[in-house]
């Protein structure tokens, strides 16, 4: 397995998990809330194996031994890792929200 692939696939579900809502705002104008609320739990799932694909390329690194790779780009995966999760759950948050109070309506 080449484990550079893993670096791109987690950048692709990380791009897919804030893709999804907003897709789902265009569910919110058609007042599909249960499409709303599966594709938050898909985009937070994305979000999970994203970061999990991270784990497993830095596990890759420690077991070949390439801590200058690790101490290298620790800073950037740690702030990319932080971004994904705040902007993931910010953007699910504010359409769960906006659901919340078109139901009320």
């Amino acid at each position: 397995m080449d484990f550079g692939t893993l670096n791109v696939l987690s950048l692709a579900l990380g791009l897919a998990s804030w893709a999804l809502p907003i897709i789902a705002i265009f569910y919110l104008k058609k007042k599909n809330y249960k499409r709303v609320r599966n594709l938050s739990i898909l985009s937070v799932s994305l979000t999970v194996v994203s970061m999990y694909f991270q784990f497993l390329y830095i596990n890759h690194l420690v077991k070949i031994g390439d801590w200058i790779a690790i101490e290298d780009t620790n800073g950037g995966v740690v702030f990319c890792c932080t971004a994904l999760i705040f902007v993931t759950f910010s953007l699910n948050f504010i359409n769960l929200l906006i659901m919340k109070f078109n139901k009320n309506k």
